[in-house]
């Protein structure tokens, strides 16, 4: 137990984004419809204070991380309510978390970074889809849509990004820990079907959106191997 809050951050492409903003439900007690379903409401039934933080949909991963910040820092009221908080990143919830830690030096305010599926490593999936489809990216920002985050889970800039920090988060205070999802073809959701076989090809076991080793980092902070898909790791 602990008493500081767990921060709960979601992925690119909330696929419940426009109904928390409608409906003003985020944090509310009815979680039945969240990104993460139940998943609030069972951590605060067990005691624990836990809130979901709330970033840009797609947009690039220094946006996504300043947001992190901003919700945190609102939960918190600015660090005077709880000085620390932990996180629970799933998918690219946790690159923005630590990119956060990183770019603002926040390795004292969180006390440790939990992330579930989240492609350390880049996403070989997100590689063919910039390779086919690149032209989306511009064409998006002319109807004023940003979904320049694509580019930041490539394998090559994730690659880039942990060179550039491991001295960082190798030495600073906070915990890192992953877990990481793979199960067979056939238990994969439908719709993943497809990144899963791209994924399966070049990076083997997966999830349907995540491989098992880009979603392990390390292996020293690598906890379990969970036996669930993209969705069912989130109450889905």
């Amino acid at each position: 137990k602990t008493n500081d809050p767990l921060i709960v951050a979601h992925g690119i492409c909330r696929f419940d984004h426009v109904l928390t903003i409608l409906t003003h439900t985020d944090n509310s007690g009815d979680d039945r419809f969240h990104y993460f379903r139940k998943i609030r409401s069972t951590l605060l039934e067990h005691g624990f204070e836990a809130c979901h933080s709330s970033v840009c949909w797609a947009g690039n991963i220094d946006k996504r991380a300043e947001n992190l910040k901003s919700s945190i820092e609102a939960i918190t009221d600015n660090f005077t309510k709880w000085e620390k908080v932990h996180i629970i990143g799933h998918s690219m919830g946790g690159l923005d978390a630590r990119h956060m830690i990183y770019n603002y030096k926040m390795q004292d305010r969180v006390a440790s970074l939990s992330t579930i599926s989240t492609p350390h490593w880049g996403c070989s999936f997100v590689d063919w889809g910039n390779k086919h489809f690149s032209f989306l990216i511009p064409l998006a920002k002319i109807i004023g849509l940003n979904i320049k985050g694509f580019e930041d889970l490539t394998r090559e800039n994730c690659r880039r990004f942990n060179e550039k920090v491991w001295s960082f988060e190798r030495e600073n205070r906070t915990l890192y820990q992953t877990f990481a999802g793979a199960v067979p073809y056939d238990q994969v959701f439908p719709l993943f079907r497809f990144p899963y076989s791209i994924i399966f090809q070049q990076e083997g076991e997966n999830d349907g959106l995540v491989s098992l080793k880009s979603a392990k980092w390390r292996d020293e902070f690598f906890i379990k191997k969970v036996d669930a898909d993209h969705l069912n790791q989130i109450g889905w």
